[in-house]
């Protein structure tokens, strides 16, 4: 072919390919809510597989070690068989005792808590009024502003609260369908567990048919095996630590005769999964509960959170999970921000490790870059220092 017929055939099927792009942006942008309405049923017929795929993540490296364990007592044959068995057994079992030792003081907790809010609020307006006695006009303008917010809370409680209390028990009529889906998540748990290497060679056979590039195939590879390193890490770790800071939460306020002290234990150890913000927020609404009851209590439990999350920030979470992200204080905020306005709660618990791998690919091809100009990668080389401070 002539060369300038090679030109206006590139030429044309840059235009071909720049003006389908265009159309195939405007339809789905126009098309976007059928879009996303196909998306989420797709997800949701999913969504026990996905959960056997979480489930499977987070147990393998209990499985690994059961495994181990089986091989070194000389039973090769069926050590992956019984380590999935016994995973799957010890699961259950966690789960049971918890369910048996928590829910119930956990239900005991919300229930009273639900009946004594009225009263503990009426105390609580008691006391302010007492104390606005000497100045009438801003006791007016104050006890319309709290007798409004305790309107709107008591709505709260006896609307939402207790609708989605009927909710859960409306949809208990439908627990068949959720035992399908809660036994669908353990076959597939149990299958990637059991050839959980076979699966991921699939994976990585289909992605090498696919890319043709020996360097873009170890550099993914590389990246895969470092996201894979930081998500276990953190997850598995913020996991066990907050499980140990909410025991050590429960232990310390039923010795202080704290009210609704599992409630409170539950709701620290949740949001302590969320990193650096988890125990500013879990304390709020906790000292809150407190304060209804007795404000002296809530002193002692903000100066007990204080030195609990001391304890956990600088003994228990750096010997669990190390530097498992390499993020600095600044970039674990920016993370939390983003991905917690992007994906809610969910985001606020992975946006860490999420952000680390982006971090971890970033670094990467910088470093990849600057080796190539035959720069310094270091970070220090490029720090602007003042002459004064230089000397």
């Amino acid at each position: 072919m002539e060369p300038e017929k090679k030109q206006y055939l590139k030429l044309g099927i840059t235009i071909f390919g720049s003006l389908s792009a265009t159309i195939i942006f405007f339809f789905l942008l126009f098309r976007y809510q059928e879009i996303k309405a196909f998306f989420a049923l797709i997800l949701s017929a999913l969504q026990p597989v996905i959960v056997g795929i979480a489930l499977a993540y987070l147990l393998r490296p209990i499985a690994r070690r059961i495994e181990g364990m089986f091989r070194k007592m000389k039973a090769s044959r069926l050590a992956r068989l019984l380590s999935v068995l016994l995973t799957i057994i010890l699961t259950f079992c966690v789960l049971g005792l918890c369910c048996a030792f928590i829910l119930p003081q956990l239900v005991q907790s919300v229930g009273s808590l639900v009946k004594d809010l009225p009263g503990l609020l009426e105390t609580q307006l008691d006391r302010i009024s007492a104390y606005l006695e000497s100045d009438d006009d801003t006791a007016t303008v104050v006890m319309q502003m709290i007798a409004s917010v305790e309107t709107s809370l008591l709505a709260w409680v006896k609307t939402n609260l207790f609708s989605t209390v009927s909710t859960v028990a409306t949809s208990v009529l439908s627990v068949g369908s959720a035992l399908v889906n809660v036994v669908v998540s353990i076959i597939v748990t149990i299958y990637l567990l059991l050839d959980w290497e076979r699966y991921l060679a699939q994976c990585k056979k289909l992605f090498y048919a696919v890319s043709k590039n020996p360097r873009v195939n170890s550099a993914v590879s590389d990246a895969l095996r470092q996201t894979n390193q930081i998500f276990s890490g953190f997850i598995s770790g913020k996991l066990l630590d907050s499980l140990i800071v909410g025991i050590i939460c429960f232990i310390c306020l039923s010795i202080m005769k704290m009210p609704y002290a599992m409630l409170i234990s539950v709701i620290v150890g949740v949001t302590n999964i969320i990193p650096m913000f988890g125990p500013f927020i879990g304390a709020i609404p906790s000292a809150f509960l407190i304060l209804l009851v007795s404000p002296t209590k809530c002193i002692a439990f903000l100066v007990f959170i204080v030195v609990l999350q001391q304890v956990d920030g600088n003994i228990i979470g750096p010997r669990i999970l190390g530097n498992s992200t390499g993020l600095s204080a600044l970039y674990v905020t920016v993370a939390m921000l983003l991905f917690g306005k992007l994906l809610g709660f969910l985001g606020m618990i992975i946006g860490v490790p999420l952000f680390a791998t982006i971090y971890y690919i970033v670094k990467r091809l910088a470093e990849h870059s600057l080796k190539k100009q035959k720069m310094p990668v270091e970070t220090e080389e490029y720090i602007v220092r003042d002459d004064k401070t230089a000397k």
